[in-house]
């Protein structure tokens, strides 16, 4: 074989080696890109203490209501938080006693001084390693808010469009919950402990 053979042998030995790298590459890439968390920002939305003046003034009375049976039921409260630049929204956020779940009073404001309203949201969130489960109650408005431009899949995310506003409303998002919980736990998959030392950044991988 002369010099043109051995340069078309070597041609084509870095051109396989390059054919390789680039399909382990886009291998890599689109299992990364399975992920749920994937398209999700890589910096966590922060959230913060919300103002006590808006959550006084404006938490729905049912809320507060139902808030201190689920306490007595054990779960623990963990606080009303927003995001740390904005004051139209606040969630209430409480850890249930298995602590495989975290539900929250999500409320949204809407309207000026003298003339606001609040729309609320009943959301349950549990996780994994690598994904999450979401079960809410939601009117129209704050659906498309809920929902966004990343909406979950179907098998991750259950929403019920109605108002919810007292126990009777409220107790079978948490029934639905906690089966879908116990599905998931059935195929094998190990839900994630959440304290108050984490659940705030859990919730921070879906808030966006």
């Amino acid at each position: 074989m002369g010099l043109g053979g051995e340069i078309v042998l070597f041609i084509m030995a870095v051109l396989l080696i390059y054919t390789v790298w680039s399909e382990r590459r886009l291998m890599k890439k689109f299992q990364t890109d399975s992920s749920p968390f994937a398209k999700m920002p890589k910096v966590p939305v922060t959230l913060a203490p919300a103002p006590k003046e808006m959550t006084e003034q404006l938490t729905p009375p049912w809320q507060k209501t139902y808030g201190n049976q689920l306490q007595e039921q054990g779960y623990q409260l963990i606080g009303d938080y927003s995001y740390a630049s904005l004051i139209f929204f606040w969630a209430r956020v409480f850890i249930a006693p298995d602590k495989k779940s975290t539900l929250l009073f999500v409320n949204w404001v809407e309207g000026k001084e003298g003339g606001k309203i609040v729309i609320p949201n009943l959301e349950i969130y549990s996780f994994s390693s690598d994904s999450f489960l979401l079960t809410a109650c939601a009117q129209d408005g704050a659906a498309k808010l809920l929902t966004g431009a990343k909406r979950p899949t179907e098998e991750q995310f259950s929403l019920h469009l109605k108002a919810v506003y007292a126990e009777v409303a409220a107790k079978p998002i948490v029934e639905e919950h906690q089966r879908r919980v116990g599905e998931w736990e059935a195929k094998g998959i190990k839900v994630r402990e959440l304290t108050p030392a984490n659940v705030l950044h859990s919730l921070s991988k879906v808030f966006s």
